[in-house]
């Protein structure tokens, strides 16, 4: 049996020509776009160590400590401070009063209470009175804040004070305190803790500052040592 092939004419498909030139830039785009998009998805680099040049107050900026309640204004100014780009060592007495007496106004007027404001409360005020921008990190790591830090982000913790075991206290510190981590080296995190006079750059171990965190239960007006919680602070 014979079998006949006919051949027949098929349409010819054109394909575009692409300039040599135009493909080497494309493929030069491409590969640097891909290259930024992942080196975005990884995480900043952790040094040894690092510090933040976040200026220090006492809560009691005129050594009044007559009131010892002060600490949560104390600490967003000292990192608002930062945020605006002040690195100063310590702020100004006045300018620290002034800006805590701003903070109690402005709890006056938006929470109806300015004593032992928690978590919450301190992201409101911060956010609502200084125009900051507060994230807030459940039952943070270590890693947590060093990234943070490394971001450039001070940040504030609510804790137990009592539970830091610090000399410089009277009567072993407030039950409910606030202070503001500003860097580490190792393990060890750096902090300006406004409740002493020498608390610029305070050093505490992780372990220590996760064991005393705890956030205040204002309904109940207490102690929540379940809740640990940091306040990354961003402009």
């Amino acid at each position: 049996m014979l079998y006949y092939i006919y051949m027949v004419d098929l349409p010819k498909i054109k394909f575009p020509k692409l300039d040599i030139a135009y493909s080497g830039l494309a493929f030069v785009v491409l590969a640097a776009l891909g290259l930024y998009i992942f080196r975005g998805a990884l995480p900043a680099a952790i040094p040894a160590s690092l510090v933040l040049p976040v200026p220090f107050s006492t809560q009691a900026p005129n050594n009044n400590w007559d009131r010892n309640e002060d600490c949560e204004e104390t600490s967003i100014t000292m990192a608002n401070a930062y945020i605006t780009n002040n690195f100063q060592d310590k702020l100004p007495a006045s300018a620290a009063q002034e800006a805590i007496n701003n903070l109690k106004k402005w709890e006056g007027s938006n929470l109806g209470y300015n004593a032992n404001t928690g978590a919450d409360a301190t992201t409101k005020m911060a956010e609502g009175a200084f125009g900051l921008k507060i994230t807030q990190i459940q039952d943070y790591s270590e890693i947590d804040l060093k990234t943070a830090l490394v971001n450039n982000h001070p940040i504030l913790l609510p804790i137990n004070a009592k539970l830091l075991g610090s000399l410089q206290y009277k009567d072993n510190g407030p039950t409910y305190h606030m202070i503001v981590v500003r860097g580490f080296k190792g393990h060890t995190f750096i902090v300006n803790d406004p409740g002493t006079n020498g608390g610029n750059g305070n050093e505490y171990s992780f372990e220590t500052l996760k064991n005393a965190a705890a956030d205040w239960d204002q309904p109940n007006k207490r102690m929540d040592a379940s809740r640990k919680v940091a306040l990354v602070v961003d402009k």
